[in-house]
């Protein structure tokens, strides 16, 4: 394999560079290519695919393709190997198509070159590549729903080779990519005349793509964070919030059972359809949460626990919140768009308004006090029912 900083192997990798028909409407194009010359067969050091010469080929060039951005998760990479005989003709082309490897021929049987130059089609919205135009429209309806209704369902892709480097991602950072690729859905016209010449597009070596994916994956959750305004997460307290301490079961201080306020089901269901970061921020134990949350169908709804009992603390203990706030991704300066609902006047609404953030009061049950006592007590909002945020939420600026 030649190192694509040599410079023969730049000028072949420019010379060969495919051209890629896009769909009229796509809204993502390709930004670089790590570009490897094989001259002789072997491991790509970019997928799981071998690269075999054969007979007919003198060399390959291998092109892994990167996006910022495919319609359902931030970032992709796709392939392209182009061999060459040795009197400089191309004689074979390989493609990825979600991860797979297919040979790239025509309905007619031949190359897909048109005037010398590999020329693909590419996938509306998620990019894999085909030989033939009729290959893509022929699944018409689920690409169609995959760039509209489907679109930014899969979160930021983490790759098995880039995990250790993408530790950094946070809940906060794939709602943040699943609202800009929902911000991007569209309708596919099935009109390939988007043309794109990949040798206009950044060249540099595969090692040198490995190294700058991380770097440019940070760079995009940032540009995100800085471009959000707008609700952030909600954090919700349980007992006589969600739960009716009332009917709870306990075996010395681990509860056993317990029953939903009315209301609770809805909220839940209106959070997830709505897309919100959720984070449980309440006192008691582990096992109290894991049973009965389980047993309610709650646990699934969190996107992250902070617990008195891992923490080590109570509320209004701002460790409390902090951890949840970690948890979701979340920094200080994001709490100002958290809003935290609970029973408690002391604890919930205290703790949470000396941190910035809002707050909301629900005085459902008897057992608590419900008149503010200073100003941290005072909440931005009261809900008389938990379901009752939601209609908050939709207003929220």
């Amino acid at each position: 394999m030649l190192p694509c900083t040599d410079t023969e192997a730049a000028k072949l990798a420019k010379r060969y560079a495919p051209r890629i028909l896009f769909d009229r409407h796509e809204p993502f194009f390709p930004d670089r290519m790590g570009v490897t010359v094989f001259t002789q067969s072997g491991q790509s050091p970019s997928c799981r695919h071998v690269v075999h010469l054969k007979d007919d080929a003198e060399f390959a060039i291998e092109y892994a393709i990167w996006w910022d951005w495919d319609i359902q998760h931030l970032y992709e990479l796709e392939h392209i190997w182009v061999y060459v005989s040795d009197a400089g003709e191309i004689c074979r082309v390989e493609a990825s198509a979600h991860g797979s490897l297919r040979q790239m021929v025509t309905s007619g049987g031949g190359l897909p070159v048109v005037d010398g130059q590999v020329c693909l089609y590419s996938e509306p919205g998620k990019h894999a590549f085909f030989a033939n135009e009729s290959e893509i429209t022929e699944r018409r309806p689920g690409l169609t729903a995959n760039c509209g209704a489907l679109a930014g369902k899969m979160d930021i892709l983490v790759q098995t080779q880039f995990a250790e480097a993408l530790g950094f991602l946070k809940p906060y950072d794939h709602w943040l990519a699943r609202r800009y690729m929902v911000s991007k859905a569209f309708e596919p016209s099935f009109v390939f005349d988007n043309g794109f010449d990949l040798a206009g597009v950044k060249i540099c070596s595969w090692p040198a793509l490995q190294r700058y994916i991380p770097a440019r994956l940070a760079s995009v959750t940032e540009e995100l964070r800085a471009n959000h305004t707008g609700l952030k997460a909600v954090f919700l307290d349980s007992g006589d919030t969600l739960i009716d301490e009332g009917s709870e079961v306990k075996f010395n201080d681990l509860v056993l059972d317990a029953q939903l306020i009315p209301g609770t089901e809805e909220l839940m269901r209106g959070l997830k359809e709505r897309g919100v970061l959720v984070a449980l921020v309440a006192d008691g134990l582990v096992d109290s949460f894991d049973r009965v949350h389980g047993r309610l169908g709650l646990t699934k709804y969190f996107h992250a626990r902070s617990i008195s009992e891992a923490v080590g603390g109570e509320k209004p203990l701002r460790t409390m919140f902090d951890t949840a706030a970690e948890m979701l991704g979340l920094r200080p300066e994001d709490y100002g768009d958290v809003i935290m609902v609970g029973n408690n006047l002391s604890r919930d609404i205290a703790g949470a308004n000396a941190l910035g953030l809002r707050t909301a009061f629900i005085p459902w049950a008897p057992r608590r006090r419900k008149t503010p006592e200073n100003a941290l007590e005072q909440p931005d909002y009261i809900i008389e029912t938990p379901d009752q945020l939601l209609a908050v939420l939709d207003t929220y600026s």
